[in-house]
């Protein structure tokens, strides 16, 4: 009974936090756009193929099953969207399974449930999207890396640790350690195309919206998701 509570303020919670972030936006949601998010937010414990094959459950012989083929529970396309939003601990999936309500927009979250249930469907032509994807986003990777190292490592360093050259000179406060962070990638974009200060966070990071195209954004924006820890 105590767990059930547990849960069921989980539950709530997560509710909570999703209604507050994901409304309804203009985008269409697309088959593509699920496969992006999957490849950018799924594939460490589901594998680039769905399969269970990820890097974390690999390395750790106690993790729960992450194949999506062979997950039992969660079998329609609103079943599968809603342990995407509220996490794992819905109908006790999977208690690694985060939840991802107040992190992907409302497009977002509807895309990536669409190809969850495809891909369990059609498991030979999504996975052939998805790496599709995958091949993109490497090629988008490289050009974020080209990117960051002209623009970003005179103060946050090769590596993202925030100790490039400007860090002896930028003290109050001093160039964020990227390998640390923890953002969302809508907010990262964000604050690379608005500077620091119009977010509330530092002034010394600016905006760089006026001299890159949103590609480049997103280039970069996912290249430094690759620089964590």
């Amino acid at each position: 009974m105590k767990y059930i509570n547990v849960v069921t303020v989980f539950i709530l919670l997560s509710s909570v936090a999703f209604s507050s972030h994901a409304e309804k936006d203009d985008t269409t949601p697309t088959l593509d756009i699920g496969a992006k998010v999957f490849a950018a937010r799924c594939v460490l414990c589901h594998g680039q193929q769905g399969m269970g094959e990820g890097r974390i459950p690999l390395k750790i012989k106690s993790y729960p099953n992450t194949n999506l083929a062979k997950i039992n529970k969660a079998k329609t396309k609103k079943q599968i969207y809603d342990v995407i939003v509220f996490g794992g601990m819905l109908d006790n999936i999977n208690l690694y399974m985060p939840p991802m309500g107040n992190e992907l927009t409302w497009s977002e979250l509807e895309s990536v449930s669409m190809f969850v249930y495809q891909l369990r469907k059609d498991p030979k032509g999504e996975i052939k999207r998805l790496r599709n994807v995958l091949h993109l986003t490497k090629t988008s990777v490289n050009l974020g890396l080209e990117i960051f190292q002209s623009r970003c490592v005179l103060c946050h360093g090769k590596s993202g640790f925030g100790d490039g050259r400007m860090s002896k000179i930028i003290k109050s406060p001093p160039p964020f350690n990227l390998t640390k962070s923890r953002m969302p990638l809508n907010y990262l974009k964000l604050i690379i195309t608005k500077g620091g200060e119009p977010l509330g966070r530092s002034m010394q990071m600016p905006p760089w919206g006026v001299q890159l195209t949103p590609l480049e954004v997103d280039a970069v924006a996912e290249y430094i998701i690759t620089l964590r820890k």
